[in-house]
C-alpha cells in the first residue's frame, strides 16, 4: 500500500511538471526537455560504461539539442548550425583520439556505447522540436511558432496506453498463459497489450472530441495506434538493454517508477514513428 501511494504521488508530480513545462512557454519546454535529456543520457552511460566516459556523450547530446532549439528560435540559423556542427565534430574526433591514450582493453566498446547513446536518445528526442514547432509541414517548410498541444497529446496517448496495459494486464493477464515477450519482459501479456491499444484509441477519441489538436479523428486514432504499438517496442528495447547490462532500473530519480529513461523509453521509438506519419500525411496532401 505504501509503495502504491509513493508511486501515485510521484506520478502526479511528474504529470504536473510535464503538462506545465510543455504548455506554459517555449522556455519552460526547452528547460524541461533539456533536463530530461541530460538525466536520460547520464542514466544510459552509467548503465553501459560505468561512472566514466559520460562527458563527451552528454556534452555532444546537449549541444545537438541546443542547436535545434536555437535554430527554431533565432534568425541566425546558418551561423548557429555551422558553429554547433563544428563543435560536435570536434567532440566526436576527440572521442576516437582519446581512446589511443586511455589504453583500455576494449576501447571500441566505449566508442560504440557513446555513439549509441547519441543515436538511441539524442536523435529521437530532438524530433520533439519538430513537433512543437509544427515543422513537419512540408507544404510550408518553415517553423510556425511554438505550440505544445500536439506533443502533450502524444504524451497523453502514451500514458493512457501504459495505464491501460497495466490495468488490463492485471485483470486479464495474471494467469500468465499469453506472454507478449517472455524472453525480455515476462510480466507483459497480450491482454495488457490489447488493453493498452484500446485505451489509447479511447483517449484519442476524447482528445479529438475536445478539439485539443486539429488532425481530425481518423488521423488522431492512427497516431494513437502507432504510439501504443511502437511504445511497447520502445519499452521492450530498454528492457533488453537493462538485461544485457544487468540492471533492474535505469535510475531512482522517480520514487516507485525508476529512472527517467524508464519513463521515456517508449517515446524514444514511438514518437519518431508518429512524426514520420505526420510528415507523410502532409507530403501526400501536397500532391
Amino acid at each position: 500500500m505504501k509503495s502504491l501511494i509513493t508511486r501515485s504521488i510521484s506520478g502526479i508530480v511528474f504529470l504536473a511538471i510535464m503538462v506545465g513545462g510543455i504548455l506554459f512557454s517555449p522556455v519552460t519546454y526547452a528547460c524541461l526537455m533539456s533536463i530530461i535529456l541530460i538525466v536520460m543520457l547520464w542514466e544510459f552511460y552509467r548503465m553501459t560504461l560505468g561512472e566514466k566516459h559520460k562527458a563527451i556523450g552528454i556534452t555532444a547530446g546537449i549541444a545537438w539539442w541546443a542547436a535545434f532549439i536555437l535554430l527554431f528560435e533565432s534568425e541566425y540559423t546558418y551561423a548557429i548550425g555551422l558553429f554547433f556542427a563544428i563543435f560536435i565534430l570536434i567532440l566526436w574526433l576527440s572521442l576516437f583520439i582519446q581512446q589511443l591514450y586511455r589504453k583500455e582493453e576494449q576501447p571500441f566498446r566505449t566508442i560504440a556505447y557513446t555513439l549509441l547513446g547519441f543515436m538511441y536518445i539524442v536523435l529521437p528526442w530532438s524530433l520533439l522540436n519538430f513537433i512543437v514547432y509544427d515543422f513537419w509541414f512540408i507544404s510550408d517548410f518553415a517553423a510556425k511558432g511554438y505550440n505544445g498541444n500536439l506533443l502533450l497529446a502524444m504524451f497523453i496517448l502514451l500514458w493512457c496506453s501504459d495505464v491501460g496495459a497495466y490495468v488490463f494486464g492485471m485483470l486479464f493477464g495474471r494467469h500468465g498463459k499469453h506472454k507478449l515477450f517472455p524472453s525480455i519482459s515476462p510480466k507483459k501479456s497480450w491482454e495488457g497489450f490489447i488493453g493498452g491499444v484500446l485505451t489509447a484509441l479511447a483517449a484519442a477519441y476524447i482528445i479529438n472530441l475536445f478539439d485539443f489538436i486539429s488532425l481530425g479523428l481518423i488521423h488522431t486514432l492512427i497516431i494513437a495506434l502507432l504510439i501504443a504499438v511502437f511504445g511497447v517496442f520502445g519499452d521492450l528495447v530498454e528492457s533488453m538493454l537493462k538485461r544485457s547490462v544487468g540492471v533492474k532500473d535505469s535510475g531512482k530519480i522517480m520514487p516507485g517508477h525508476g529512472g527517467l529513461l524508464d519513463r521515456f523509453d517508449a517515446a524514444l521509438l514511438a514518437f519518431p514513428v508518429a512524426w514520420l506519419y505526420l510528415l507523410m500525411l502532409d507530403f501526400f496532401r501536397t500532391l
